[in-house]
């Protein structure tokens, strides 16, 4: 068995669909807020599962990382892979430490590169879209002096766990293959138990992949799609399993729970190219009249739907107002952004579950980890099987939902171009 352990449900997803399209059978697993069952039937060649630690705070992350693993029965043999966020958001050093306390692992390769989605690892310093992460579109960071320890993995993990951390440059990634694995049996000699690995390309993925296999079940792999894809490449390359879409014709359900700016421009950009009916959800009318909007956003997408129309769902803040008006609903209620961020996904959720429950949408792309988890949790899912890679990094799911068939897309909202949501229909509507 392959295991993949995520920190939210877009990444399990876009992970685990690296290995179903090299032929392997994936399940992720769905778990419920209260941990109350973890239940999964042995019949796969990978598991996936989202534990749901990224945005909870670190003991709360190490806590229930370790209540799932340890109900998880694991063999020497099983290969673990710890997928983590390809702009290292979440509590990566802390769970990684989780992890190879609870599997007994000697060591971990970490190597968060993504080079489709341009999120490269160069010097030890994550670089995102040709820049420096910590001045990047990603983070809140306004530091434009030179020095950017936001960028630096080493720091980031080093603020996060106390186990020795090591490094490998890309000027030695770019020598002979086995000179990787010299290279980390000599920092494992010195007592290095993280490895950060410098890797700008599919080939270096791919020789650090192989590199770290030779070393058996004392490793764990760290990183995001990209090493996952190589991974899953490397160990057992199969035919790939062919798509088998059911329910897929129209209408389309698209909910953007993401309020990232590249998802903003995704979304006009399929407005502009593609009949798209839209709702636009005025995230003040969440507080001040909750239950009355959510009646009248569901009654609003039926009518909709019942058209025959494809619908997209998204909060209605430009890009230059979202902070004010994030400001504004946060002192009036008295939230932190993340308690802010939470009631959004909440509300989303509810919506997205009662468009279901009330009409024949079967197809339906959530983009950002926060509502695929709510809608999924709201609609009583407890595990998608994976079919295949829509374009790479994005993957097709199929869920079980009142004995029915359920096609889920999953997107990370700041995955791909303007014309992502575009192409991702087209493709989509082809299969």
């Amino acid at each position: 068995m392959i295991y993949v352990i995520a920190d939210d449900l877009t990444g399990a997803n876009d992970t685990g669909v690296q290995f179903t399209k090299n032929g392997y059978k994936t399940r992720v697993l769905i778990l419920d807020s209260e941990l109350k069952r973890i239940e999964f039937e042995n019949n796969h060649d990978v598991l996936v599962i989202d534990t749901e630690t990224r945005e909870v705070e670190e003991n709360v992350a190490r806590s229930k990382l370790t209540k799932i693993l340890k109900k998880i029965q694991v063999s020497e043999k099983d290969i673990i892979y710890k997928k983590i966020d390809s702009t290292l958001r979440g509590n990566v050093g802390a769970e990684i430490e989780e992890i190879i306390k609870i599997y007994n692992k000697q060591f971990c390769i970490l190597s968060p590169s993504f080079p489709y989605q341009q999120r490269v690892t160069v010097g030890g310093n994550l670089i995102v879209q040709k820049k420096p992460l910590g001045i990047s579109k990603y983070t809140n960071n306004n530091n434009n002096n030179g020095n950017i320890p936001e960028s630096y993995i080493p720091s980031i993990l080093e603020k996060q766990t106390k186990l020795s951390i090591g490094r490998i440059d890309l000027s030695e990634i770019k020598k002979r293959k086995n000179n990787i694995t010299r290279l980390l049996g000599k920092l494992i000699n010195e007592g290095k138990i993280i490895i950060v690995v410098d890797s700008s390309n599919e080939k270096h993925l791919k020789d650090i992949a192989c590199s770290g296999m030779s070393f058996g079940n004392k490793v764990l792999f760290s990183g995001s799609a990209g090493l996952g894809n190589c991974l899953a490449e490397s160990y057992r390359k199969k035919k790939e399993l062919k798509i088998c879409l059911r329910n897929n014709q129209r209408p389309i359900l698209i909910v953007g729970g993401s309020r990232n700016p590249i998802m903003i421009d995704q979304i006009r950009h399929l407005k502009e190219n593609l009949d798209f009916a839209e709702l636009r959800i005025d995230i003040r009318q969440i507080y001040t009249h909750k239950y009355k909007v959510l009646n009248q956003y569901t009654k609003e997408s039926l009518e909709i739907i019942k058209k025959n129309h494809d619908l997209i769902i998204y909060t209605d803040a430009p890009n230059n107002e979202q902070k004010s008006i994030d400001d504004e609903l946060m002192q009036k209620y008295k939230l932190s952004y993340k308690e802010l961020e939470n009631n959004i996904k909440e509300f989303l959720g509810i919506l997205t579950s009662n468009i279901i429950k009330g009409s024949n949408i079967r197809n339906l792309m959530l983009t950002g980890g926060d509502i695929a988890i709510s809608a999924c949790r709201e609609l009583g899912i407890s595990n998608l099987e994976l079919l295949g890679e829509l374009l790479p990094g994005i993957p097709l799911a199929s869920a079980i939902y009142n004995n029915d068939h359920l096609n889920i897309i999953t997107k990370a909202g700041g995955f791909g171009e303007k014309s992502t949501l575009y192409n991702l229909i087209k493709k989509f509507q082809n299969y």
